[in-house]
């Protein structure tokens, strides 16, 4: 029998050499058998919370002296006047409506003082003003007018040599009929040469312009390739006469751009929107 014993003793007893051995595993490391766990259901996204605004605070004129409100920057005038407004209309109590005309009558007040001043100091320092260039009376207008179309029809004969204009029309069109007209009273009166391209018979040309409506006027130089056009459709004539006035004066560097709209006896005035000459420092 302690044979027999001794001999189951001397074979070794594995799994009870597992456990020993590998005993930094297993449970005290979690290295156990997991049940699958099911992947938790994605929650719908919660709404972003609701900002309340908070409530308008009105002004009042409890909380301003008459100065204070005269004294005012504009800008902050204008902010304040904006909320008597506002609350007047929301709430258009007696005392609210009241509060509104109350600002109202500062904003007439300043208004008329600005305007005041300001005819005071046209007065005395005309040159501020427009009023010998763009005169606001009758017989003032007339003259100015009188004295534009002597400055146009001036320029225009001076030029009749130097500049023609040519018009672009077709047949069966009645506003080249309407334009026709415009353009022999134009002639007669300037001197000018006028030639009509029909641009069916010659659609190369107006290819070459890029003509797509008749009657189109452009005006071109003597000498020059360029062109510059003067109207699509049907031109007045004193709009007519006016543009290429304009456009001679322009071509001849006599004016630029920004002083498109400049009559030759303006300049230096009101509307001429040159740089003065010079180095001018002082006012």
């Amino acid at each position: 029998m302690i044979i027999f014993i001794a001999f189951l003793l001397s074979f070794p007893v594995p799994a009870n050499a597992d456990y020993y051995t590998d005993s930094q595993k297993g449970w005290w490391w979690y290295d156990r058998d997991k049940k699958q766990e099911d992947p938790e259901e994605k929650k719908p996204a919660a709404d972003p919370p609701t900002v309340k605004k908070k409530p308008r605070k009105y002004p009042s004129l409890k909380e301003y002296t008459y100065n204070q409100i005269w004294d005012m920057d504009p800008a902050e005038f204008q902010e304040l006047f904006d909320g008597f407004r506002a609350k007047a209309v929301r709430q258009p109590s007696e005392a609210n409506v009241k509060e509104y005309y109350q600002m109202s009558e500062i904003a007439r007040k300043k208004s008329l003082a600005f305007a005041n001043t300001s005819d005071y100091v046209w007065q005395k320092y005309p040159e501020l003003t427009v009023k010998a260039d763009y005169p606001i009376t009758t017989p003032g207008n007339l003259a100015k007018s009188a004295m534009e179309k002597q400055a146009r029809k001036k320029v225009l004969r001076q030029n009749q040599d130097n500049f023609a204009l040519v018009v672009f029309t077709k047949p069966d069109c009645g506003y080249c009929d309407a334009e026709d007209k415009i353009l022999k009273w134009f002639s007669a009166n300037t001197g000018w040469v006028v030639k009509h391209v029909d641009i069916t018979q010659q659609p190369a040309m107006a290819s070459r312009f890029g003509i797509t409506i008749t009657p189109t006027l452009i005006l071109i130089q003597k000498g020059k390739e360029d062109f510059v056009p003067i109207s699509a459709g049907v031109a007045s004539a004193e709009e007519l006469e006016d543009r290429t006035y304009r456009t001679v004066r322009l071509l001849k560097g006599e004016t630029t751009p920004e002083q498109y709209s400049l009559h030759e006896f303006q300049q230096g005035g009101g509307f001429d929107t040159s740089r003065p000459d010079g180095d001018r420092t002082q006012w």
